[in-house]
């Protein structure tokens, strides 16, 4: 569904602290760096493919700044508890996906983000789902969400359907989707590209012929995938405020 295998487009991982409390997260890069940023996985959790774009993003220099040390990435481990995927297969990531109880995970999410001074927070579809949460809840952190679920997820402990509460949001948030994500649908695009009309702090980014998942095509042999990919990261660092844009 989302990423389930490392990306030869991010470095090799590079080592990293665990980290555990209410939350639990594999954290790269320099304790002392300006920027901390989470990184919210897809159901498949925290994967290769999490630990180079971890390993990537601390790494990155603000190019404006000579004395910038990169970041400190928490790559969160939303189904800590749950078990490790016996397979990664599609199948096996929703029945775990299924365990989760979404509003009890951001509650803790949002606690650990306020304590650890966390200033960017990326979601991958249902991190992504979770960022939406995030913005209506007003964080203070810059909010980044890929290929997320307006139209909302079910649940045992469900969130809020984000279409039912994105209008009256006042906190930006930077949503990247492909015109091609059958997760989302035409219909389900037509209604965020509406609400981005009349609500500028949603800042919508939509990628012509790029589907679900399209990070992946950093790699792709496809120049028009491949050229949408890099805007969308491109966009991602700016919004988070690495590099420039």
């Amino acid at each position: 569904m989302c990423h389930g295998e490392a990306s030869a487009a991010f470095p090799e991982p590079a080592s990293f602290s665990p980290y555990s409390g209410g939350i639990q997260a594999s954290v790269f890069g320099d304790p002392a760096a300006p920027r901390r940023i989470a990184i919210l996985p897809d159901i498949y959790g925290s994967n290769p493919f999490y630990q180079g774009l971890a390993t990537r993003l601390a790494d990155r220099d603000d190019r404006d700044d000579r004395n910038d040390r990169g970041s400190l990435v928490y790559l969160i481990d939303t189904f800590a508890g749950l078990g490790d995927l016996p397979r990664a297969t599609r199948e096996a990531a929703f029945a775990r996906r299924h365990k989760l109880r979404d509003k009890t995970f951001v509650d803790r999410f949002a606690g650990f983000v306020e304590q650890e001074s966390v200033t960017g927070i990326i979601g991958f579809c249902l991190g992504g789902l979770f960022v939406f949460e995030l913005a209506r809840r007003g964080t203070t952190a810059d909010l980044v969400g890929f290929y997320p679920f307006p139209q909302g997820l079910p649940n045992q402990d469900a969130l809020d359907v984000p279409f039912d509460y994105l209008d009256g949001v006042t906190k930006q948030h930077t949503i990247l989707v492909g015109t091609e994500d059958v997760s989302l649908g035409p219909e389900n695009l037509s209604r965020l590209r509406a609400v981005a009309e009349r609500n500028s702090a949603l800042r919508l980014h939509v990628f012509e012929s790029s589907g679900h998942g399209f990070l992946t095509d950093l790699t792709s042999e496809d120049a028009v995938k491949r050229d949408n990919a890099e805007r969308a990261l491109g966009l991602c660092e700016a919004a988070l405020g690495i590099g420039r844009q």
